[in-house]
Order: C-alpha cells, then sequence, then structure tokens
C-alpha cells in the first residue's frame, strides 16, 4: 500500500475524521460499494451490526456469503505464510498433545495447522487431529489428506460429528460462527482438557459484528467482549493459562475509529479440574 493509501486507512479507521465521515451523506455507502464488492483484495472490512443477523443483510446481492462455497474453498489451493501467530500454537500443541488424544480443530481449514505441526513435529501415538468444516472445505481437506495418505487427520462437518475431544482449537475462525461459544462446548460429549484459541478479535468495549471482503465472498465477522468471552469459560471451569499478541493482524473498520484494533489474541484455557495444569 502506498504512503498515501496508509495514510488515508489510518485516518479513515483510527481517528475522529473517520467517525465524522460515517455522517456525510454518501460517503459511507460510495466506500460500501467499493469494499464489499471488491474480489481481488481481500481483508477489508465495513460496518457495525450489533448482530450476525443484522450483517448478514448488508452484504450485498451477488456476493457469495461466508466459507461454504467453492471460491472460498479456493483460498487454500495456494500457499500462505506462516504468520509467526502459528509459532505460540505449535509450542502449546508440542507440549499438550498426549498419546491416543483427539484434537478437534474447529474451523482448520483444510489442515493448515495440522500440516504446520506435521512439519516440525510428529503427533503422540494414536492421536487424531479431527477437523471441523463447512462441507466445501471439508471435501477439499478430505481429497488432500487422501492423497497425502494422512491417516491421522479426519473431517467432519459439525461439532456433533467430532465425537470426544481432548483438546479443542480453534485457529481464526471462532467469529465467522453465529452460535455462542457456551453452545459450541454444548455440541461435545465432554468438556476438553484444553481450549486454544488464536488469532481471535478482542474488544474491551461492547461486542459488535462487521462484514469482512476477504476476497471471494463476504462474511460476517464478530468481534467479542474479552471480559464476557473469559468470564463465560470461567463460568463453565476453565482457567486462562496463557496469553499471546498478535502483533501482525489489526482490525481497521472505516467510519467507526472506535473499533480499531491494533492486535488480534491468541489464549489458552485450561479446565479447572485438570490439577497438573497445562
Amino acid at each position: 500500500m502506498s504512503g498515501f493509501g496508509t495514510l488515508a486507512r489510518v485516518a479513515l479507521c483510527r481517528t475522529p475524521m473517520g467517525a465524522l465521515l460515517r455522517h456525510v451523506p454518501g460517503v459511507p455507502q460510495a466506500y460500501a460499494r467499493w469494499a464489499l464488492h471488491t474480489p481481488h483484495t481481500g481483508g477489508l472490512f465495513f460496518g457495525s451490526y450489533p448482530s450476525h443477523a443484522a450483517a448478514v443483510t448488508a452484504i450485498p446481492r451477488g456476493r457469495s456469503i461466508g466459507w461454504d462455497n467453492e471460491g472460498s474453498a479456493g483460498i487454500f489451493d495456494g500457499r500462505l505464510p506462516d504468520q509467526p501467530s502459528v509459532y505460540p500454537v505449535l509450542f502449546w500443541l508440542q507440549r499438550l498433545l498426549r498419546p491416543g488424544d483427539r484434537l478437534v480443530d474447529f474451523g482448520g481449514g483444510i489442515g493448515l495447522t495440522f500440516y504446520q505441526h506435521r512439519a516440525r513435529a510428529s503427533l503422540p501415538d494414536g492421536a487424531r487431529w479431527i477437523i471441523v468444516e463447512v462441507p466445501a472445505i471439508a471435501a477439499r481437506g478430505a481429497a488432500i489428506a487422501a492423497e497425502r495418505g494422512e491417516a491421522a487427520l479426519d473431517f467432519v462437518t459439525s461439532l456433533g460429528e467430532a465425537g470426544a475431544c481432548d483438546i479443542l482449537l480453534s485457529a481464526g475462525a471462532l467469529q465467522y460462527t453465529d452460535r455462542p461459544t457456551a453452545r459450541l462446548l454444548d455440541d461435545l460429549p465432554a468438556r476438553p482438557r484444553h481450549i486454544l484459541l488464536n488469532k481471535l478479535p478482542l474488544t474491551a468495549g461492547p461486542e459488535f459484528w462487521t462484514l469482512q471482503n476477504f476476497g471471494p465472498a463476504v462474511s460476517p465477522y464478530h468481534v467479542f467482549n474479552r471480559e464476557e468471552l473469559f468470564g463465560t469459560l470461567d463460568r463453565l471451569g476453565y482457567h486462562l493459562a496463557d496469553r499471546w499478541r498478535i502483533a501482525e493482524l489489526q482490525c481497521d473498520i472505516p467510519f467507526h475509529p472506535q473499533h480499531f484494533l491494533a492486535e488480534k489474541d491468541g489464549l489458552l484455557f485450561t479446565r479447572n479440574e485438570w490439577s497438573e495444569g497445562p
């Protein structure tokens, strides 16, 4: 991005000028027509909405919605860069995974974290990695795993199909689902020993939804209130065992500087009764 483009984005997304422009007739609408219709520029955000349903109604006609389509699944065809944020997850997986464990990877794509882990360490004996994905991505991931002979990697399309879960991992997918965190955990037969979350957008203010244009499609995108999320997991019997900053991932929402996130979060929660700790 050019220097001028960077300055314009900062002014629009992080300063009071952006909030003022939100009230200029036609300006937000003109920006939305560009930001939400651009199929070749990923990572653009627009709008602030009170719910998933409200965000969906703002998606332009003709754009694919969410990840369950061939265009979105095609994102995984190319080589994706290793982001620094993956390394805390890989560190904890090497410490947490035990022989015979079942790791459930919610929104794990075609197996990105699985392959990153396998490039650096072996799975413990008898361990299985189960990815929960939308049908279009699950089908693509299963085909790739079959080609590579990955016998320890499985794909399902709902948490209810995943079965027993010792470690629940979600590396950047929780914000795309409209189901509350507590209800997601209720879909599992028992509470996992650990919950490992990465690339999560958290705010100290009220939670909200925005729209993210990630190229092939537009999706509602949930920004969580930090205290509410932590409180939910505390009531479910978990304590925060580790937290790391993800400075390479920011959240710039034009015309809403109050929602700017300078970083995202990585979190490890451990079940309180797990006396040996993580």
